[in-house]
């Protein structure tokens, strides 16, 4: 029971959230009614890593000790998922006290504790029924709250795009999972890899193999089926921009990892690394013609995914070599990116709280009137650009140790990871240039301050780089348990 037990107290907290939210419509009560489900399943996701780490197995339901018909099965890829997600959806719950609207704010709530429990369930998912539902679960949460400030059009082309987009991709997954029931009649994670080798042959796995990657690869928002991602996660209110690029593409990742490992497809390693090659090189170049401030984020995710890939496609293509070197680097990489992105949005979000534009160049100068937050606005813009002494640097170095690792083609990649960065520098640095030190319009009247509860996620956030980043070891302790259990699994194919 301890596996189902973080998604069931997120479950039941959507539903008190939306009672609370919906009989006293105050922001702030609501929002703590969702910041202690969020610590509560924190807590169940502590006891399942407790349980990991003796060398137990958890897992739900089980039929009898030691054996377990795996709907949801306890695994540290889970934790490394859950953990991330689960920051930043107590952070946000924080932020949303007061940058949220009263109307409709239980619904706000508990739409993203639904979203949360869907981004935790993926990660422990033992088959691909339980993984697709939660999938999901998600993505409808995910859709809704795009769309969720409805007033303006924006937001609701944004989640109409969004929806269709990744519905598609949805169906896709669907259809190959379909296909995959049809040749084993199982769905079970840890089986149907060799039931497929045996009963099918070439040409059906690679259409099997199609599908799952371009199915998930559209909520991962690889290139080129990221074109949903920059009008939903700018468009988004800030709380759920920082979701969606923090966490809810890189558990569409997760989702099409455990799927292509457990049907023995890691041959389509390089595939992913050329995706990966051309996914960073668009969303930074792409990133550089942005004014918008979160639509640069937005593009910049895409870029980072890009990274991500990198260490995933150096892993299974090379699993003799870069097998846990790329997954240390990629896994790592997911949490720190849900740290420097979360925070990112969230300093989006309270300037468009103060100013109500997303517009850099309006924005100039606004960081002079908010030291705290223009220093943790640095923070995550270099850290993203992977500059030391910050966690992103941290991470993209393991990314290029993986394709060293390699050598040949590996070594031509981690090239083109670090002349990524130098390109992703130009334009964080011309954001924190213009935001943080650019001149004051002399017709901006006197800007108000920040409430408490918007500014507090930001800092936690920023002292979170700057931890993993002087302190990686803190970030080991939970990421390779996660990569030796990933190459456990590709060395047993």
């Amino acid at each position: 029971m301890e596996v189902l037990m973080p998604i069931a107290v997120l479950s039941v907290g959507a539903l008190f959230a939306y009672i609370v939210g919906r009989l006293s419509r105050r922001r702030m009560l609501t929002g703590f009614v969702a910041f202690v489900a969020v610590l509560a399943a924190g807590h169940g996701v502590y006891q399942i890593w407790g349980i990991l780490r003796r060398g137990e197995m958890v897992g739900w339901p089980s039929t009898a000790p030691g054996e377990f018909v795996s709907y949801l099965t306890g695994n540290h890829l889970g934790v490394v998922l859950a953990a991330t997600a689960l920051l930043l959806a107590g952070l946000v719950s924080v932020f949303s006290m007061r940058y949220m609207h009263r109307r409709n704010i239980g619904k706000f709530y508990a739409l993203l504790l639904i979203m949360t429990a869907g981004i935790v369930g993926i990660g422990f998912a033992g088959d691909l029924f339980t993984l697709y539902v939660l999938f999901e679960v998600m993505s409808v949460a995910s859709f809704v709250l795009v769309a969720f400030e409805r007033e303006e059009w924006e937001p609701v082309e944004a989640g109409v795009k969004y929806l269709v987009i990744s519905t598609t991709g949805s169906l896709l997954a669907l259809l190959g999972i379909a296909v995959i029931y049809t040749y084993t009649a199982s769905l079970d994670l840890s089986a149907i890899g060799t039931l497929l080798l045996e009963r099918v042959g070439g040409p059906q796995m690679l259409a099997v193999t199609a599908m799952i990657i371009v199915g998930f690869g559209v909520k991962a928002a690889i290139v080129p089926m990221h074109t949903w991602l920059p009008d939903a996660h700018s468009a988004a209110p800030s709380g759920i921009s920082a979701m969606l690029s923090g966490i809810v593409i890189e558990a569409g990742l997760i989702a099409m990892l455990k799927v292509l490992i457990a049907i023995s497809a890691i041959e389509m390693g390089m595939l992913l690394a050329i995706l990966a090659l051309i996914t960073m090189f668009v969303g930074n170049l792409v990133a550089l013609r942005q004014t918008d401030l979160k639509r640069m984020f937005a593009y910049s995710s895409v870029a980072q995914m890009g990274y991500i890939f990198m260490g995933v496609g150096l892993a299974l293509g090379y699993p003799a070599s870069a097998a846990f070197s790329g997954m240390r680097g990629a896994l790592y990489h997911i949490l720190n990116h849900g740290i420097l992105k979360g925070g990112a949005f969230l300093c989006a979000g309270a300037f468009l709280f103060l100013l109500g534009t997303r517009d850099m160049r309006k924005l100039s100068g606004i960081g002079r009137r908010f030291p705290i937050v223009a220093i943790c606005f640095i923070i995550f813009t270099l850290g993203l650009a992977g500059t030391p002494p910050f966690n992103g640097y941290v991470s993209k170095l393991l990314l290029v140790r993986a394709g060293a690792d390699v050598g040949g083609w590996g070594i031509f990649m981690a090239v083109m990871l670090i002349l990524n960065s130098v390109i992703s520098l130009f334009y964080y640095l011309g954001a924190v240039n213009t935001v943080v030190f650019g001149p004051v319009p002399e017709d901006r009247r006197t800007v108000r301050g920040l409430p408490l509860m918007i500014v507090l996620p930001i800092v936690v956030l920023g002292l979170a780089s700057l931890a993993l980043g002087l302190y990686p070891d803190l970030g080991f302790e939970l990421i390779d348990p996660a990569a030796e259990q990933l190459l456990s699994m590709i060395s047993g194919i």
